[in-house]
């Protein structure tokens, strides 16, 4: 079975769609097989020069088909970005995904919205992402790590994304061959994921 990701949140600018991309070439470049799945119909299906899957799911009974069919796969990781403001098609695949991550940058707005979303979907955890790398910036944005911490205690990823200049790169026509700043934000990223998810499944074994 192929480990199904779900990265979502209502808000936009979060980077929802940069982490899905980051985190699935950090998976190719640690070896393991990765699909990312485009969900925004807004947003142009860029298949081509990725080293990683690339699957159209903008469509409901398509995007349903690809969650089914990773039931039978052996491995690798199904990651979904859950681009587009669309709260209960967010809360249907929260819902079957083995880990929903919600990422989130550090300003209010982003807390006020990252809060409701952690109501809304119980399984999930928020992910800091774009985090700056100035240190002084760095001791101010702690403080949404902290309060989010105290609120949801044990559902925020408390080793942030930093910000890298990715986007552009990441959402290109083309992902050829990625700097090296993108390989190692994509390692990174992926790390964190799967840390993660190690640690939310032996959370769910303990309590069986």
């Amino acid at each position: 079975m192929s480990k199904l990701i779900f990265i979502g949140g209502q808000k936009g600018g979060t980077t929802k769609t940069t982490t899905a991309h980051l985190m699935s070439l950090g998976a190719i470049l640690r070896g393991q097989p990765a699909a990312y799945v485009l969900t925004d119909p807004h947003r142009m299906l860029k298949p081509d020069g990725r080293p990683y899957g690339v699957m159209d799911g903008r469509n409901g009974t398509e995007l349903a088909k690809i969650i089914t069919a990773s039931s039978s796969t052996k491995n690798g990781w199904l990651i979904i970005d859950g681009g587009g403001n669309r709260p209960e098609l967010d809360k249907a695949i929260a819902e079957q995904a083995h880990l929903t991550i919600l990422p989130f940058r550090g300003s209010e707005e982003d807390l006020e919205t990252i809060s409701r979303d952690l109501a809304a979907m119980p399984n999930a955890v928020a992910l800091p992402s774009a985090w700056p790398t100035n240190k002084h910036a760095q001791e101010a944005a702690q403080k949404f790590i902290d309060t989010l911490e105290q609120v949801f205690p044990g559902r925020v990823i408390t080793t942030p994304i930093y910000f890298v200049n990715s986007a552009l790169e990441l959402l290109g026509q083309r992902l050829d061959s990625p700097s090296t700043p993108v390989r190692n934000a994509a390692r990174r990223a992926f790390s964190i994921l799967s840390e993660t998810l190690d640690r939310v499944s032996n959370n769910k074994a303990s309590q069986l």
